[in-house]
């Protein structure tokens, strides 16, 4: 998981998350949290996330991408990845056909059920 640094104040800083961090929490979360199929996905950081924000689940490319900024805010980091596997989980159920624009009630009762199961805890 994550690893730390001495910065030049002698301060313990933690680093940012890494690919292998994402997928290593992606997996934990998919297990525990998202019964069923599981969505083959790749998750990757970048420094332009599609649709210009933090995070962004592409379904024909079967990736969730995260914006290299958010990944030192290691909770952030975590929420928007739980946010963008409601998505990849809805779209491989087929309740998600098009993942972007709106927010409809399948994903609005998965994160219901999520903060119930205890996905958020801690995070906020």
């Amino acid at each position: 998981m994550p690893s730390y640094h001495v910065d030049d104040e002698l301060n313990f800083v933690k680093d940012p998350l890494t690919d292998k961090d994402l997928s290593d929490i992606a997996n934990a979360y998919q297990k525990k949290y998202f019964p069923g199929p599981s969505p083959e996905l790749e998750i990757g950081i970048t420094a332009h996330p599609q649709f210009g924000g933090t995070a962004a689940y592409a379904p024909t490319e079967k990736k969730i991408f995260i914006a290299k900024g958010l990944t030192a805010f290691e909770k952030c980091t975590r929420i928007a990845l739980l946010h963008e596997m409601i998505h990849a989980n809805l779209h491989v159920r087929g309740l998600d056909p098009d993942p972007m624009p709106e927010h409809g009630p399948e994903f609005k009762a998965e994160v219901k059920r999520l903060m119930t199961a205890g996905a958020y805890d801690d995070l906020l």
